[in-house]
């Protein structure tokens, strides 16, 4: 009897080179190209027949004329609201009624508050005064004392600080002798918008609402092929089509009532400028399998230099300009958290919750591997009591190492950044934006042609789809016209882009190309 097959380990991957993604373009095996058009077939009835999404949380419109309507689903996130951060308050706040987070599995089960401690989610448990946890052995482990998410200072520059938007900063440095100018001679004066007031929905959408089919383009055509964003959802649920048209479903209304397309827009003008200045997460690199890499220096981030929300809302950024930098891996990104320095104010569960409940729910097969690199005590105590709580299908993807040698087998060390040790000298320095460069953003005529143009290869794509699904299976999922309506999408999408995404760090870099190329 032969001996069953093994799945080959993270580090057999990496060392043969073969790529995470299971059924992976161009070319799928027969049964999975059968469950693709399956899915398609579906999803094409519901751009007929599904109802409008309501949008819940609008940065553009005032948050007191936005449906009331928000479903369990939506609101999974809800304090990503796109309320101005400084009337939020210190302490991060939930809108009445709003269900805990996720857990990293939406089908597992939460785990019990113990101690007679609330519960709010996966990990929510450690976030109680209580002084002690029962570990699996009975024992009573001490716990870490709560963060104090209370400034240290109550004046107007700590409430400053932790509120500042890179638009406010922008504003107020510029009216101000003491604003770099011989280094950005660039930066519109105060009085110019960072990108342009005038937020249009595609396809004509009204301003508080986004159809099903919308909603589905905007996000599918961020990747080169449409079928690599469906494809996705059919892995994270094991191939079970029906299960992976829900998932689609939930996320398509999630992403509607958080106004991700919004969210592209308006880009960093609208994200906290500390978070953004010290370099709390940056790509500047790829794995041996090409896959970008997203370095998380934890030592900056200190949750009472910013409310949650202002959190919530860079994490969704980063995740939705992460597609752009991983067009050519599937979607997948490595995560590399640098422990370096870390201490107790640097333990931040709500930051952790809200990434992995992004990655699990709505941003599925896009984390490739999850690199903690550790040299502090404080977390490996930490990791012992959370890592238990983790999904198994998110641990399984995480990898301990402590130095740039056990780095190695993952990230070539030309290609690791000399700050952990490898041979890349980068150095994160924030470049502010300008409203210079989000200029074709006010041309209107210009927009409407490119979004004509766009709207026009989605139609002819979802035409040559419905064509190809009345055809004789031919138990493959590459048909020829197909291929070539993609490439139409795929052009058509990157010249629409500076006019309705604002430019990014990446793009100032030079890693995001105006094809929409990436070059690290």
């Amino acid at each position: 009897m032969a001996p069953a097959e093994t799945s080959p380990s993270l580090l057999e991957h990496y060392a043969r080179r073969l790529p995470l993604t299971e059924g992976r373009l161009p070319l799928l095996p027969t049964d999975q190209a059968a469950k693709l058009r399956r899915l398609w077939l579906l999803l094409l009835r519901e751009f007929d027949t599904a109802p409008a999404l309501p949008v819940l949380f609008s940065l553009a419109h005032s948050q007191e004329t936005v449906s009331s309507e928000a479903s369990e689903d939506s609101a999974g996130l809800a304090a990503i609201s796109f309320e101005p951060l400084v009337s939020l308050g210190s302490k991060p706040t939930e809108p009445r009624g709003t269900p805990p987070l996720p857990p990293s599995s939406p089908d597992a089960p939460r785990p019990r508050p113990v101690n007679g401690a609330s519960s709010n989610g996966w990990l929510g448990w450690m976030s109680s005064s209580r002084s002690s946890t029962a570990s699996d052995s009975g024992s009573v482990t001490p716990a870490p004392p709560p963060v104090d998410n209370t400034p240290t200072e109550d004046n107007a520059e700590t409430a400053r600080q932790r509120t500042e938007t890179v638009q406010d900063y922008v504003s107020r440095m510029s009216a101000t002798s003491t604003y770099p100018t011989a280094v950005r001679a660039d930066v519109a004066p105060a009085a110019a918008p960072l990108v342009p007031p005038n937020f249009t929905p595609l396809f004509g959408q009204p301003a508080l609402t986004r159809s099903f089919r919308a909603t589905f383009w905007q996000a599918a055509t961020q990747m080169r092929d449409p079928d690599a964003w469906v494809l996705r959802f059919l892995r994270a649920r094991k191939w079970d089509v029906d299960q992976a048209l829900d998932m689609i479903k939930k996320t398509l209304v999630w992403r509607a009532g958080q106004a991700i397309d919004e969210i592209a827009y308006y880009g960093e003008s609208k994200l906290h400028y500390h978070t953004m200045d010290t370099g709390l997460a940056y790509a500047c690199t790829t794995d041996r399998l090409g896959c970008p890499v997203f370095v998380v220096r934890v030592r900056a981030n200190i949750a009472r230099n910013r409310n949650i929300v202002a959190i919530k809302r860079f994490l969704c950024w980063q995740l939705e300009t992460s597609q752009l930098l991983a067009a050519d891996s599937d979607g997948r990104v490595t995560i590399l958290f640098d422990m370096t320095g870390f201490t107790r104010e640097n333990i931040d569960l709500d930051l952790v919750r809200t990434l992995i409940s992004l990655l699990s729910s709505y941003f599925p097969e896009t984390l490739g591997i999850m690199i903690l690199h550790v040299n502090s005590w404080v977390f490996t105590g930490l990791w012992a009591i959370i890592s238990p709580f983790i999904d198994p299908v998110v641990k399984s993807k995480i990898v301990m190492v402590r130095s740039a040698q056990e780095i190695a087998p993952f990230i070539d060390p030309d290609q690791l950044v000399s700050e952990l040790g490898g041979k890349k000298q980068f150095n994160y320095t924030y470049v502010l934006p300008t409203s210079q460069e989000n200029a074709d953003m006010a041309d209107t005529a210009a927009r409407q042609a490119a979004e004509h143009d766009y709207v026009s290869a989605v139609a002819s794509y979802e035409q040559i789809t419905r064509q190809w699904l009345n055809q004789p299976q031919s138990g493959s999922n590459l048909d020829p016209a197909r291929c070539a309506a993609r490439d139409a999408l795929h052009s058509a999408t990157a010249m629409l882009d500076p006019y309705v995404r604002s430019r990014t760090l990446y793009h100032r870099l030079g890693q995001i190309k105006p094809d929409r190329s990436v070059l690290f």
